[in-house]
């Protein structure tokens, strides 16, 4: 597929000096700094990722926007939401497969020791979900050393803001229309079995900063989803982030935003979109 590329305005306004650390972005005016850092929500714990730029940012920050709360409480509630976004008790998940697709699910479920009868209940967005992160653990990934709950556990609550609620996100994906959700069930098997390891080189590229390959393999594998997952769970969200950050560059203060680094590159990528609108936006690290 074709690498997405900046406008020559936009090249000009987010490249720099070349950088090999987790890329972060600066938005300005003359009473606001708005920094956007980006993520990886699961992470190997050898990763080496913190920086001294990172770092200062964190401590000198009024507000840390994650795309979700956080804290304890918040993680419970939003489990406890899963039921209401994920389950369908009406009509068994086999019934919304194939034969060859259910045989396929029960390969890869099993990969796990997961019994296919026990996804029965679960929409196809879900067991999507489930059997990604099952596939990143295997590979050594963890949630617990992934940049937010690394630095949610080091920051005030006081200081915590988020983005988006858990029903915000579990409606991304319950929204989906049936036969994509299956779509998606179907791209993601074929995933797991082919390429387990698909993440490293995502990793990789942000890790060391490359923000051309970055943009190039996230992209590239929303977009095999279809026009609706795309938008649903990147170009959408990017929208409404955008409008989130206008309101609060009619502020004043320092801020970080730590989001999944997938929605910080590329054409529909915030920083872009910030630019487009005629902010001042530079790449600082």
């Amino acid at each position: 597929m074709k690498n997405l590329v900046l406008g020559v305005a936009s090249s000009l306004a987010l490249s720099g000096a070349a950088y090999a650390e987790p890329p972060m972005w600066r938005v300005s005016d003359a009473d606001s700094e708005i920094y956007l850092f980006g993520s990886v929500h699961v992470l190997k714990p050898t990763t080496q990722w913190r920086t001294e730029a990172l770092n200062s940012v964190i401590e000198s920050a009024d507000e840390i926007y994650f795309e979700l709360p956080m804290t304890a409480e918040a993680q419970a509630a939003g489990q406890a939401l899963v039921p209401q976004y994920g389950v369908d008790v009406s009509t068994p998940l086999s019934s919304k497969l194939s034969a060859e697709q259910n045989e396929q699910l029960a390969r890869v479920a099993g990969q796990f020791g997961l019994p296919a009868t026990q996804l029965e209940p679960l929409q196809p967005w879900l067991v999507s979900v489930t059997l990604s992160m099952l596939t990143l653990q295997a590979q050594g990934y963890d949630p617990l050393s992934g940049v937010e709950l690394t630095l949610a556990g080091e920051i005030e609550d006081s200081r915590e803001r988020f983005v988006e609620t858990y029903a915000d996100q579990f409606g991304f994906f319950a929204n989906l229309s049936p036969e994509v959700q299956v779509e998606f069930l179907d791209i993601t098997m074929d995933a797991i079995e082919e390429d387990p390891a698909a993440l490293d080189p995502i990793v990789d590229a942000w890790e060391s900063g490359d923000i051309d390959t970055l943009d190039t393999l996230f992209h590239e594998g929303m977009r095999a989803s279809g026009d609706e997952v795309y938008n649903a769970l990147i170009l959408s969200r990017n929208e409404n982030w955008v409008g989130q950050i206008e309101a609060m560059m009619a502020g004043a203060g320092e801020t970080l935003m730590v989001v999944g680094a997938g929605h910080l590159v590329g054409e529909n990528g915030v920083p872009n979109m910030l630019v487009e609108r005629g902010y001042t936006v530079e790449r600082v690290q």
